[in-house]
């Protein structure tokens, strides 16, 4: 579990059960399979902002308890409900043993389909009476185990069908807003998405693109703090991934970093990098301090969770 949580076992603890992690990789998500015994897992705030993950995490909850705490408060985890966790928030989970099923896919394949999904991080729901929730955990334990006959030209398909079922199950979740209200949210956020590098990003562009007051705008964003807190944690998630996961050329500079995410200069954005980080975008590293080993020697999993497109 090192490159998702730290896990702490309790003092005492007798490991007389099943202990075991399955995961497949479908191109673009990973499912899988978990028994762990009582443990405690954490995933701290400098382990969020180091490996700028911006992937979701599912666990179907088959046996097993667990309590969640995050940033909200707190949230119990029992057998038939699904709890998720967003990689790019800090959370803690106290976890008697347990057995799962898993899925984690990259935020882009679910965010623009499902307005406000940072805000389910930590909530759990049930997924053995709702319907929809129902179909979504049967066609993921399904494909958990007939993965190993799947042809390779199918993974692109099916990983689309997952995330657009799991897309319709988060959504039911979310929000009970109208129709209407909810894809101008996702619409919104779409543009937001496309535009990051535009430094003239900010509310008044996004009213006169959508046509709307600034009053009616700023109530889409209440849950992040206002739409320019928004923007400003996209850019700069966006920025860690660019630093943490650089691209066949290499690391990209600080300075190109900082103007291909919509920030007028190199200062400007080392300095909003470092209050939301707590250290400068010069001193982010890929390697042992974050992952556990080196790059050269990393884990398959590890390896597998830094291929997924954020």
């Amino acid at each position: 579990m090192s490159p998702i949580f730290q896990a702490t076992l309790p003092s005492g603890l007798l490991l007389s059960g099943p202990i075991a992690m399955d995961n497949y990789h479908l191109g673009d998500l990973l499912v899988g399979e978990v028994r762990a015994p009582a443990q405690i897992l954490e995933r701290t705030p400098r382990m969020v902002a180091q490996q700028g993950l911006d992937h979701l995490l599912l666990q179907f909850h088959h046996s097993g308890t667990a309590r969640v705490e995050v940033a909200w408060g707190e949230t119990d985890v029992t057998r038939n409900t699904c709890v998720l966790f967003d990689l790019a928030q800090p959370v803690t989970v106290v976890a008697e043993p347990v057995h799962a099923t898993t899925l984690l896919l990259p935020r882009a394949l679910v965010a623009g389909k499902v307005p406000h999904i940072e805000t389910l991080h930590g909530r759990a729901f049930d997924y053995a009476t709702d319907r929809i929730s129902r179909l979504f955990f049967t066609c993921v334990r399904e494909l958990v185990d007939c993965v190993d006959v799947l042809d390779v030209h199918q993974l692109p398909h099916v990983s689309q069908a997952v995330a657009m079922l799991g897309s319709a199950c988060l959504r039911g979740q979310v929000t009970d807003r109208p129709a209407s209200e909810v894809q101008l949210s996702i619409s919104i956020r779409q543009y937001i998405e496309k535009e990051l590098a535009s430094p003239g990003l900010g509310a008044e562009t996004l009213a006169n693109q959508f046509g709307l007051s600034r009053a009616t705008l700023y109530r889409q964003f209440v849950s992040e703090g206002g739409v320019q807190r928004f923007i400003r944690e996209r850019r700069l998630l966006r920025a860690m991934k660019m630093l943490t996961q650089p691209g066949p050329a290499g690391r990209p500079r600080v300075s190109t970093v900082a103007y291909a995410t919509g920030f007028a200069d190199e200062k400007t954005f080392s300095r909003a990098f470092k209050r939301r980080f707590g250290f400068l975008p010069r001193q982010t590293e890929i390697g042992s301090s974050v992952w556990g080993r080196t790059i050269d020697t990393q884990p398959v999993f590890q390896s597998w969770l830094k291929e997924l497109a954020a």
